[in-house]
């Protein structure tokens, strides 16, 4: 079995434990109606959800190993492609720790849930938003092992958004929450633990 088999298949087994602890949190979300929503639709959720389509229509391209995208393909060393599969393998670990820690405050769009309360335990005792950065760290890595620049490409734009997309969440956090969410945010740090 030739080393990009063996890649591929050590994606697709990743993205699917990825995939099936999302929906795992996801689904139940999903039927939840929270007590409040947010105005979703903003430049940067549209640019987000084209961000993450394309890169999944590049992930399946890439899955199917068609010829005609062979152009994207860069010679990588093996190292670094098993580098991108450690973090990948680690985000998803790191993904399902988030979503234990979130529980029932778990939701997919920008909503208060009914008895919302203020998490600030586990991965948010340092870090306000752990989950963008280790979605972002999983579709990176993840995009490193294919050693394909058109999935490096979209794997980078899918990060782009994730900083306005947390300023409007903090936003709404601050209405709910008032000087509780201030003092949280005063002390921790957005995608990374403060360094003080």
């Amino acid at each position: 079995m030739d080393e990009d088999t063996i890649f591929r298949i050590l994606f697709l087994a990743v993205y699917a434990v990825f995939f099936a602890i999302r929906m795992r949190f996801r689904v139940p979300s999903a039927r939840r109606t929270p007590e409040r929503r947010e105005e979703f639709m903003t430049k940067a959720t549209v640019f987000l959800v084209f961000a993450i389509l394309s890169y999944l229509s590049t992930v399946i391209l890439y899955l199917l190993a068609l010829p005609w995208i062979e152009w994207s393909y860069v010679a990588l060393p093996s190292l670094l492609r098993w580098i991108g599969i450690f973090f990948a393998g680690l985000s998803v670990i790191l993904v399902g720790w988030i979503h234990v820690n979130l529980g029932r405050q778990y939701s997919a769009e920008l909503a208060i849930q009914e008895e919302h309360a203020l998490i600030t335990t586990g991965p948010y005792s340092r870090t306000r938003h752990p989950m963008y950065t280790v979605l972002n760290m999983f579709s990176i890595s993840l995009s490193i092992t294919t050693a394909s620049l058109l999935v490096m490409l979209f794997a980078v734009l899918v990060a782009i958004p994730f900083p306005w997309i947390a300023r409007m969440e903090e936003e709404m956090l601050l209405k709910e929450f008032g000087s509780e969410y201030q003092e949280y945010m005063d002390r921790t740090g957005r995608f990374f633990p403060r360094l003080r």
